[in-house]
């Protein structure tokens, strides 16, 4: 978990991850890529180039000026036409860093959500490519300029922090999306047909704290691991807590060694709080979460959460409150049902990216003829219902809950 995260946290911060390190992975075969596209009618060879130059031919009589017979003239041959390749149709193009050793799996994961939203399309979907590349820098800069000399109506891209970045800097009229924030969110710096959307655990942790100001709780447990992306989720959740008026009641550390259990217990007898948000990953904080108060609220992110680990691993975070986009925690939802889930089981953090694939998908036709000053509908996505603010694409979580050791929508208590 840490180790995908903590190379996206730097490159990449809007991926989640639960313990899967991609560079372990071989890059997928190149048979492997999908692409989509309308079919195009056979195109004559051009006849450029094919004109035949034509001098006179002199008679047998003819002389040169010394009075020998001349010579003839040199024959002209038509020139070879150099073969000229097809137009491609007008389509969406998606650029992956499938070669990627790092981030091949990530790209992979994203591709197969993107693809399962085309083909629930069926004969309607529109058509698209996909474009491989071996990093999201400088190979995700030529594939984009070879997508826009294609034709590309809309191009999706830039899975990583610096995909991004090129994303924002190559846009000019073509309209782009990026699946990461790049490095300056402030509008007035980005192009007008530039857009993106991310899976951002910083705006997870904002959450929570919005939800539970919204229930009336004021003070609050921070209860933290020491990982660098733990920090960060307490350091994303205590700026918002304190916009909003919440007050800090205690802050603890910790690192799921058993031993540290009594300490918890005791400090949180004297925190006097009504609510604990934890932000640790899922291993440490099964081992916390008992020795916090019974009946407390307590909230995480998805950082402590997956929604695809057996009931029983799950049972120690019972009644634990997070932030989760539908696809794991509303299946009647209707996008949800929609879509086909992954052929093969996925771990949860690349089953993540399967679902920004999908809705990349369903947002490519959105960006199509947007800009800056009109914005589209909202979108009720797989990952949540995502409205256009500015440049960025916001998704708006569910509350969900463990129940029984599984992820459910969160039902007030009657």
């Amino acid at each position: 978990m840490a180790a995908l995260f903590l190379a996206l946290a730097c490159i990449a911060p809007a991926l989640s991850a639960q313990g899967v390190n991609p560079a372990s992975a071989p890059p997928p075969a190149p048979g492997a890529i999908s692409t989509r596209a309308t079919p195009m009618p056979p195109v004559s060879p051009a006849l450029a180039g094919q004109s035949i130059k034509t001098e006179a031919v002199p008679s047998a009589k003819d002389e040169s000026k010394d009075g020998k017979p001349a010579k003839p003239p040199e024959t002209v041959l038509p020139a070879t036409a150099a073969p000229v390749a097809p137009p491609v149709a007008p389509h969406i193009a998606l650029i992956l860093p499938l070669g990627s050793r790092t981030f091949g799996k990530v790209a992979e994961a994203v591709r197969q959500g993107f693809l399962a939203g085309a083909n629930a399309d069926g004969k309607n979907a529109a058509p698209f490519r996909v474009y491989a590349a071996d990093d999201d820098t400088g190979a995700l800069a030529t594939q984009y300029r070879k997508a826009t000399a294609d034709g590309a109506l809309a191009i999706i891209g830039g899975v990583t922090r610096d995909g991004a970045n090129i994303m924002a800097r190559e846009s000019r009229y073509v309209p782009s999306l990026a699946l990461n924030a790049p490095a300056s969110t402030n509008d007035s710096e980005l192009p007008d047909h530039f857009f993106h959307v991310s899976l951002n655990l910083d705006w997870e942790a904002r959450l929570a704290a919005r939800t539970a100001t919204s229930e009336g709780l004021r003070r609050v447990a921070v209860v933290a691991a020491g990982t660098p992306l733990a920090r960060r989720m307490q350091d994303s959740f205590e700026k918002e807590w304190i916009r909003l008026g919440g007050e800090i009641a205690v802050r603890l550390s910790v690192s799921g060694d058993l031993t540290e259990g009594p300490r918890v217990t005791a400090a949180m007898e004297k925190a006097d709080a009504d609510v604990v948000f934890l932000a640790a990953e899922m291993k440490v904080a099964r081992f916390t979460r008992p020795y916090l108060p019974t009946g407390m609220q307590v909230f995480a992110t998805s950082m402590t959460i997956d929604p695809r680990a057996d009931a029983v691993d799950n049972l120690d975070l019972e009644s634990v409150r997070f932030m989760e986009m539908p696809w794991f925690v509303q299946p009647d939802h209707p996008a949800v049902m929609a879509y086909a889930k992954p052929v093969e089981p996925m771990p949860i953090d690349y089953e993540r990216l399967y679902a920004l694939g999908i809705d990349a998908w369903r947002l490519a036709q959105l960006v199509i003829g947007t800009d800056k000053l009109k914005s589209p509908p909202a979108l009720d996505g797989v990952t949540g219902r995502i409205t256009l603010e500015g440049h960025q694409f916001v998704r708006m979580l569910a509350s969900g809950e463990m129940r029984d050791g599984r992820p459910a929508l969160f039902k007030p208590v009657e």
